[in-house]
């Protein structure tokens, strides 16, 4: 009976032990969550991506929060699932703030309007929402004003050269992306103000969606090019697979400086085509401002502070010939994490 007795009672400390043992990382969980921001890109490598984590790291570290960054590869299958589970997944955790790029505009609503019903301020970067009142605030480039200061100097530059009609096309990693939508909502009106009644001559072909898969766009541009010989102008909307996509299509159909090609944000991979005509003009943000203002309002929100809807983020116009020296202006910033090494392996698909 002793024996037994004396079981009973080890057993008893035991439980008493590991219950106050899980009490313990519970709270210290609770208090950590506290000082932890949930950082959702896209996707985190690239020469637009990597400086903006890179900010973000930055200015969380210099606040004193742990930085979270949560995203996946461009072609995961169920990517827009995915993210809104990350934004989920902080919401239960209850940390302090998120900020997220939103993949599509309406389906990342609810995800975000449950973490604001908890109190966690919820910024928005790259993307927005719809509706303004469904998140906190966004940061970043209007990608609609973008779209149109490119549209506008690619119809000026053109009119320049006395083209008068033809086709143009554009080539994006994801047709259903709020970010592609407003670039191209903005190249088409930018393009139609310069050329007026005369933009009537052009024709703008379905866009070319390559799920950031360089060989899908220089295989689908491939076939524009031989359907139609009357093409003159490409728009590149971002990220590294359209970029070394239509260059290298340019470069296979031996349409390098013949066929116009416009795009967005700053990456080496650009500095390959300026010799041959294989890259025009592009404009770019500061994307790791992006990432630095994200989180510094973020902050600011958790700690009651009034900051504005909207933090815009300006672009500039940059022609080829200029595109080097922009660079190396560029990497006198913070920006020492872009990803040269990736740069260079996708560029091995031309």
């Amino acid at each position: 009976m002793f024996k037994k007795g004396r079981i009973v009672l080890i057993g008893m400390l035991i439980a008493a032990l590991f219950l106050t043992t899980g009490c313990g990382k519970g709270s210290s969980a609770d208090g950590d969550a506290k000082k932890t921001l949930y950082f959702v890109p896209i996707v985190d490598t690239g020469a637009y991506w990597n400086p903006m984590k890179k900010g973000a790291e930055d200015a969380a570290k210099e606040l004193g929060y742990t930085l979270v960054t949560k995203t996946s590869p461009s072609a995961e299958p169920s990517k827009k699932e995915k993210h809104m589970g990350f934004i989920k997944e902080a919401t239960q955790k209850n940390v302090a703030g998120i900020a997220v790029a939103p993949i599509e505009k309406k389906s990342f609503v609810d995800p975000i309007k449950a973490a604001g019903d908890k109190d966690i301020p919820v910024i928005t970067f790259d993307a927005d929402l719809e509706n303004p009142d469904d998140r906190t605030a966004y940061v970043g480039t209007n990608n609609v004003s973008a779209g149109e200061e490119l549209g506008k100097h690619a119809a000026e530059e053109m009119k320049e050269k006395g083209i008068t009609s033809g086709s143009i096309a554009i080539v994006c990693v994801d047709v259903a992306q709020p970010t592609m939508i407003d670039r191209e909502k903005g190249i088409k009106k930018g393009f139609k103000e310069v050329y007026g009644e005369e933009a009537k001559n052009f024709k703008f072909l379905s866009t070319i969606q390559d799920n950031d898969q360089p060989s899908e766009s220089k295989k689908q541009l491939e076939g524009y090019i031989s359907a139609n010989k009357d093409l003159v102008t490409v728009f590149s909307l971002g990220s590294e697979g359209p970029d070394v996509g239509v260059m290298s299509a340019l470069e296979s159909q031996g349409k390098a400086g013949k066929i116009l090609h416009y795009g967005f944000d700053y990456t080496k991979t650009w500095e390959k085509g300026i010799a041959d005509g294989r890259i025009t003009a592009i404009v770019d943000q500061d994307a790791y401002q992006i990432g630095y203002q994200v989180i510094e309002n973020l902050v600011k929100a958790i700690d009651g502070e009034k900051i504005d809807s909207t933090i815009p983020i300006d672009v500039k116009y940059v022609k080829a010939a200029d595109l080097k020296s922009y660079g190396k202006e560029k990497n006198k910033v913070k920006t020492d994490s872009v990803d040269d090494s990736a740069e260079e392996s996708t560029d091995s698909t031309k």
